[in-house]
């Protein structure tokens, strides 16, 4: 897609909708990815095994939510993807017309340049209104552009307004996850990877977060959280 909008001068809907499918599957991948629980030797018993089963017992809801948690951050940036994609659209349709009526412009200014020197120098039938048509020409020619940049306008402002609420529903599935690894005291030393991951993933909505608008070229993949994430589940 086009980056310059020339025609526009500005962008109306900044995003890759690559860069956005692309944090999707990785958050669903993860989710696919959460480790099984462990369990205790066969055979154990006492105090130690005891407590231990009472701690594995407080854990399956946690990894459920954690796994809820990313399969709603990849349902909510796929849909994302889909807005951004629409309103990229949108803002190319708008470029090329706006690109169009700036090119009408400049030769509809050399017509009226060149109507007006002549009106001032001939008294030919006809010459005024010629003139006339010319500006009209011209001034139609600048509200078309006017309208086609209020309209840019419109979608910037519906645009960012939606990736604001996409950036807080993800920062908000973050957050009831990290709230939830909270709770459950020693996990990390106990479950290995899962606290792990689980401890990471506030990070990583972070960068989910800055992926709804990051703009095509950039990095697709937040390196550092994405990274100690997906190293977490790997483990």
């Amino acid at each position: 897609m086009r980056t310059d909008y020339r025609g526009l001068g500005f962008d109306p809907a900044p995003g890759s909708p690559d860069a956005v499918m692309a944090a999707a599957e990785r958050c669903a991948r993860a989710a696919a990815r959460l480790p099984g629980l462990p369990s205790g030797p066969a055979g154990w018993t006492g105090t130690a095994a005891e407590g231990f089963g009472r701690r594995l017992a407080e854990v399956p809801g946690e990894v459920t939510a954690a796994g809820k948690a990313l399969h709603a951050a990849a349902t909510i940036l796929d849909e994302w993807a889909g807005t951004l994609l629409a309103n990229r659209r949108r803002a190319e349709q708008l470029d090329h017309r706006a690109l169009r009526l700036k090119r009408s412009l400049l030769t509809a200014s050399d017509e009226v340049d060149s109507a007006t020197v002549t009106a001032q120098f001939s008294t030919a039938p006809g010459v005024e209104a010629q003139r006339h048509a010319a500006v009209a020409r011209h001034e139609q020619l600048t509200r078309e552009l006017e309208r086609v940049l209020q309209a840019a306008h419109l979608l910037e402002r519906d645009h960012l307004a939606e990736a604001e609420r996409v950036t807080v529903r993800l920062r908000t599935v973050d957050s009831e996850g990290a709230e939830a690894a909270a709770r459950v005291p020693g996990r990390a030393e106990l479950f290995g990877g899962v606290g792990v991951a689980l401890a990471a993933q506030s990070a990583f909505a972070a960068d989910l977060a800055a992926t709804v608008l990051r703009p095509a070229g950039a990095r697709a993949e937040p390196e550092l959280a994405a990274g100690a994430f997906a190293a977490a589940l790997a483990r």
